[in-house]
């Protein structure tokens, strides 16, 4: 498994955005998820438990980063996200729940597909406004795009 915290570093020192950071890691969720569903149906406990632990260490390095001063609202919003994500992790993983841990995925991709959004937003800003000029990718991140909305209350 990888070191976020150095991957981060590695990616930002090559100039990749810090939204673009967030959706890689929204990737590397999604993979660990879809992969501990691939090992709880061929019955590989070991498997399913290092990915979903690896979903769990993704999810709480970006609760870590979570800004609270450049967006407050927004940061509080991702914040019972990630705490709820976390929670059903644990409980799919305890009840050995591949449907759990697909709604987990879909709830991720939802907000993949957000962030994604705002990545495209922001690249269309700095177009605009110049490299200088960049805006608060935190200022209006919106609501996943399809499906039911996300209940962020635990």
């Amino acid at each position: 498994m990888s070191d976020p915290a150095r991957t981060y570093r590695q990616l930002a020192g090559q100039g990749a955005s810090l939204v673009n950071l967030v959706v890689q890691s929204y990737d590397q969720i999604l993979n660990s998820l879809y992969a501990a569903v691939r090992a709880i149906e061929a019955r590989r406990i070991e498997d399913k438990t290092r990915n979903l632990n690896h979903a769990l260490l993704l999810v709480g390095h970006l609760q870590n980063a979570l800004d609270f001063n450049a967006g407050p609202q927004i940061a509080r919003n991702l914040e019972r996200f990630y705490n709820l994500a976390r929670t059903r992790i644990i409980t799919a993983s305890a009840r050995n729940s591949a449907s759990l841990i697909q709604e987990v995925a879909q709830d991720f991709l939802s907000m993949r597909e957000a962030w994604e959004q705002v990545e495209k937003d922001v690249a269309t800003a700095a177009k605009v406004l110049g490299p200088a000029a960049q805006p608060n990718p935190y200022s209006s991140i919106p609501p996943p795009s399809s499906g039911e909305p996300i209940d962020w209350t635990a």
